[in-house]
């Protein structure tokens, strides 16, 4: 089954930019991925890397079987996600559960606690979790990739920028420059990926399309991601 991801880099998920698939520290997305090959029979993952929403456009078209995503109601109408016996969302079945937190230099911290709004924000355009920031509270500056965003915060141009702070219970700095930046807890977002399959896929393959599901829910997934946290190919890296 194809599985198309993002040309960027963006770890701890993907590593390397670029249409070419590294075989060695790839990311802890394609390294469960290629685990899960081993617990469902019959299945092998090609890898394809093309920007974003092109990988969300052939999806739709069924040109490719699967993405690794996060459920959005509008989404739904073209990606099929893992549904519990409510008719819900699995998040047992999730392939990552992440928190996203501020992430500045040091007194970030501070003018959250006495309310010093609006913050200026750098963040890449079309980030999710843009969705669930209380927009009075922010000024936003959109940038074409998380080191962009990062380097206006080093240069001390905007307050803060959004970083990995937690992978599933963990507080972490999972983010470029953490050795100049803070987080500040709690994190703005909680959000689950979901390896999200094309209609015609699951139309095909329900058994298989379950499997996968299930299979991912018996991993240790947060152990990939621990490891990628805590053993970096390298600290100055683009995008979460």
């Amino acid at each position: 089954m194809t599985l198309c991801y993002e040309d960027k880099n963006i770890p701890p998920f993907f590593l390397g930019s670029g249409f070419e698939v590294p075989n060695y520290r790839p990311g802890a997305t394609i390294e469960i991925l290629r685990g899960l090959e081993n617990k469902v029979r019959n299945v092998k993952f090609k890898f394809v890397r093309k920007p974003w929403q092109r990988c969300l456009k052939e999806v739709q078209k069924n040109k490719v079987d699967a993405v690794v995503a996060s459920y959005r109601a509008e989404r739904s109408t073209f990606l099929n996600f893992p549904i519990n016996e409510l008719g819900k969302v699995d998040e047992t079945l999730a392939i990552s559960m992440l928190g996203t937190c501020l992430v500045g230099k040091q007194g970030l911290g501070q003018d959250v606690a006495n309310n010093n709004f609006p913050i200026s924000l750098a963040v890449p355009r079309g980030y999710a979790v843009l969705k669930s920031l209380q927009q009075d509270l922010y000024r936003v500056i959109q940038t074409d990739s998380q080191d962009d965003a990062y380097q206006l915060v080093l240069k001390g141009l905007v307050d803060g920028a959004l970083g990995l702070c937690q992978i599933y219970d963990e507080q972490i700095s999972g983010f470029p420059y953490s050795d100049l930046l803070e987080p500040v807890f709690p994190p703005v977002d909680i959000s689950y990926g979901y390896l999200a399959l094309s209609k015609d896929f699951l139309k095909q393959n329900p058994e298989v399309s379950r499997a996968l599901w299930e299979g991912l829910g018996a991993m240790p997934l947060h152990e990939y991601y621990l490891d990628y946290v805590n053993n970096p190919v390298n600290h100055k890296i683009p995008r979460y």
